[in-house]
C-alpha cells in the first residue's frame, strides 16, 4: 500500500509543495516512486484563494471571481489528489488527520500549510464590530458594506459616513488607497461630494508598514495623505462599539463602517493538536522547516516561526516566503525518501512592493545584502508583473499568463452564484 504525504492548506506555500514533490516524485530515475508515495492536498475550499490582492475585491475595484482558481485548475497536470473538507485535527499518535468530523486520512509525511487567521488582540468588542479583510468571504461583505454606504450618500445629500481601517501595514495600507480612490471615482461622476465622506487609517506603531524602511513608510504615509486619507499613528484600538473605537491617545472616532487589517496568528489547528507554538500560534521548525515533535512534520508559511539563518531574526511571513519554504520543504521530504542530504531553508530576495490606489507603489527588495528601494512608476511596473510572475510558477505556465494579460476571469461561475457570492461568501 503506498505511503501517503499529506498537505494541509492550498495557500501559497501548500500548492509549491504539491506542485514540487509531484516534479520530484514522478520524474525522478526512480520509477517505482509514483507507485510507492500518493500526494494528497486537503483545504475547506475547492478553489485557491489569492489573499494578497483581496484589498482589490473588498473596495470594488476588480471582480471578486477574478480572485479564486478552481482547484482542478491549479492542480492540471499534475498528480495530487485533492480532499476538500474541514480539517478537525492532526492524530498524531495514529498518524492521521481528521477531516468533516468522520474522514481519518493517514500520512507518513505532513505539511502545515494552513496560514493564518485574523488575529484580535483581546480588545473588547473588536472581533464582533469589525469586519477583517482576509478572505473572500469578507471581502465581499465589506463590498457590500460599501455599495450601501454609497447608495445612502448618492440619496441623501446631507448623510455623511466614516470608514476606519485598523492597521497601517500592507493590507491596511493597500486597502485605504484603492478604497479613497473608488470613493473619489464616484466624487467625480457627482454621485458624492468630498465632504459626505471620510477614511482614517489607525496604526498603533509610530509609523506606517512596520518592520519596513522609513523611505517606504514616509512615502505611503505622503501618497495618502494626498488622496484624502487621514493616518493616525502611534495609537492603539482599546475597544470598539457598535459605532465608536476608542484609541489608547483618548481619541474617539465614530464609524459607519469597520474594517480589521491590524494582525493575524497562525490557523489555531496546530496548538489544538498539541504542537508546541509560540503566542501567535506558530509552530518553531529547525533549518529544514521540521516541527520539534516530529521530524516528518513539516510547518511553512504563516504557520512556522522561521528564522533567518544568516541574521537571527524572524523571517516576514508573505506569499513569496511561503513558496520558497514551499521549496525547501518539498525537497526535504524527498531526498528523505531517496537518502540525500536535507537542505536548510535560506531565503532569497523577498519584493515588499505596496499599492497606494492604482498609479502609485513603493516597495524594497530584501535579501541578505542589502536593501533596493522603489517608488512611483518603476514601483508601479513591478507591482504590476508579480500577478503573471505568480501565475507562471505557480498556477499553470504560459496559459495563466496570457489569461491574466488579456483580463479573463480566472473562473466563470453561474450568474445566480456571482449574485449571491453562495459559494464564497
Amino acid at each position: 500500500m503506498a505511503e501517503q504525504i499529506v498537505i494541509l492548506g492550498a495557500g501559497y506555500g501548500g500548492i509549491k509543495v504539491a506542485h514540487l514533490l509531484d516534479n520530484l516524485l514522478y520524474n525522478s530515475e526512480n520509477n517505482s516512486l509514483n507507485q510507492k508515495y500518493n500526494i494528497i492536498l486537503i483545504d475547506k475550499h475547492d478553489y485557491h484563494t489569492l489573499r494578497t490582492q483581496l484589498y482589490q475585491p473588498a473596495t470594488g475595484s476588480k471582480d471578486i471571481n477574478e480572485f479564486r482558481v478552481p482547484m482542478n485548475r491549479v492542480l492540471n497536470g499534475h498528480n495530487v489528489k485533492f480532499v476538500k473538507g474541514h480539517i478537525d485535527a492532526i492524530d498524531f499518535d495514529n498518524r492521521q488527520v481528521i477531516v468533516n468530523h468522520t474522514e481519518k486520512i493517514p500520512f507518513k509525511y505532513l505539511v502545515n500549510a494552513l496560514g493564518s487567521e485574523a488575529e484580535y488582540f483581546n480588545i473588547p468588542g473588536l472581533q464582533e464590530n469589525s469586519i477583517s479583510l482576509n478572505s473572500l468571504r469578507n471581502a465581499c461583505r465589506i463590498k457590500k458594506r460599501i455599495e450601501q454606504i454609497l447608495a445612502d450618500l448618492t440619496s441623501t445629500p446631507e448623510e455623511q459616513a466614516t470608514i476606519v481601517i485598523g492597521g497601517g501595514g500592507l493590507t491596511g495600507v493597500q486597502f485605504a488607497g484603492e478604497l479613497t480612490e473608488q470613493l473619489q471615482i464616484h466624487q467625480h461622476n457627482n454621485q458624492i461630494k468630498p465632504k459626505q465622506y471620510k477614511i482614517v487609517l489607525v496604526e498603533g506603531n509610530p509609523h506606517l508598514l512596520p518592520g519596513m524602511s522609513a523611505t517606504v513608510y514616509k512615502y505611503a504615509k505622503k501618497t495618502l495623505k494626498k488622496l484624502g486619507v487621514e493616518v493616525v499613528t502611534g495609537a492603539f484600538i482599546k475597544k470598539a462599539t457598535a459605532d465608536t473605537i476608542y484609541l489608547s491617545t483618548g481619541r474617539e472616532i465614530n464609524y459607519t463602517e469597520f474594517v480589521w487589517t491590524g494582525g493575524v496568528r497562525a490557523n489555531r489547528l496546530a496548538a489544538q493538536s498539541g504542537l508546541k507554538t509560540d503566542v501567535r500560534g506558530r509552530v518553531e521548525v529547525n533549518q529544514f522547516l521540521q516541527c520539534a515533535e516530529d521530524e516528518h512534520v513539516y510547518v511553512i508559511g504563516d504557520s512556522a516561526f522561521v528564522k533567518d539563518p544568516k541574521t537571527g531574526k524572524p523571517v516576514i511571513a508573505t506569499a513569496q516566503a511561503a513558496m520558497q519554504q514551499g521549496k525547501t520543504a518539498a525537497y526535504n521530504i524527498f531526498a528523505e525518501i531517496m537518502g540525500l542530504p536535507k537542505k536548510a531553508y535560506q531565503p532569497s530576495i523577498i519584493f515588499l512592493l505596496i499599492h497606494i490606489g492604482q498609479n502609485k507603489a513603493v516597495g524594497e527588495a530584501v535579501n541578505k545584502f542589502r536593501c533596493i528601494k522603489f517608488k512611483g512608476p518603476l514601483a508601479v511596473h513591478i507591482k504590476n508583473l508579480i500577478p503573471f510572475k505568480y501565475s507562471f510558477i505557480l498556477l499553470g505556465g504560459i496559459k495563466s499568463v496570457s489569461r491574466d494579460l488579456f483580463g479573463k476571469e480566472f473562473i466563470k461561475c453561474p450568474t445566480q452564484e456571482c449574485k449571491n457570492h453562495s459559494n464564497v461568501c
